[in-house]
């Protein structure tokens, strides 16, 4: 039986970058994406070790995984493309989560989480990824974590600015939401 507890532990967190000399202490991307509702009812079989939440200003996070304050980064924005909103996400929520990942160690199993683990979490996600593999395979990668993927397009738009991708990622983003990836 710990055999199957096992399995199911590495496939979940099955590295989506394996050597990954850019990050830090070299962590090699094991990240899973959901939803909130996901994230709770899932957390003592995935066990994350750090923990991303991103919610709306002024709402609650209900039951979540308890882990120590320097492994759950909790991010307040809305689910807004219109920068100008009141509740959009700012620069400064994707330069916390950049330097949040570059302290991760090797080990480190990350959920990043949102309410629907659609537009959020998938747009922050695939910023992540394109830290550390070019804009289409970031892309190819975030459809394999989650394939319902449709990334929110200006907070896509801040990783760009702050990777100085000149808009390639967002427009990798557009490529969601679709069922099979086309290379």
């Amino acid at each position: 039986m710990a055999l199957a507890a096992e399995v199911t532990e590495s496939e979940l967190y099955r590295p989506v970058l394996g050597a990954n000399p850019a990050h830090p202490s070299g962590w090699p991307v094991r990240v899973i994406v959901s939803s909130q509702t996901e994230a709770r009812h899932n957390r003592a079989d995935w066990a994350p070790t750090h923990l991303v939440s991103i919610r709306a200003p002024a709402t609650r996070l209900l039951s979540m995984i308890d882990l120590p304050p320097e492994r759950h980064l909790e991010l307040y924005f809305g689910d807004t493309t219109d920068p100008d909103a009141p509740d959009a996400a700012r620069a400064e929520a994707v330069e916390s989560t950049f330097a949040f990942i570059d302290g991760l160690p090797k080990d480190a199993q990350l959920l990043i989480h949102c309410l629907r683990g659609i537009g959020r979490s998938t747009a922050l996600t695939l910023g992540i990824l394109a830290r550390y593999m070019e804009p289409e395979k970031a892309a190819a990668a975030l459809h394999a974590l989650r394939p319902e993927a449709k990334p929110n397009r200006h907070v896509v738009g801040l990783c760009d600015a702050t990777l100085g991708l000149k808009g390639r990622l967002a427009k990798q983003a557009l490529r969601f939401p679709t069922k099979v990836w086309k290379g």
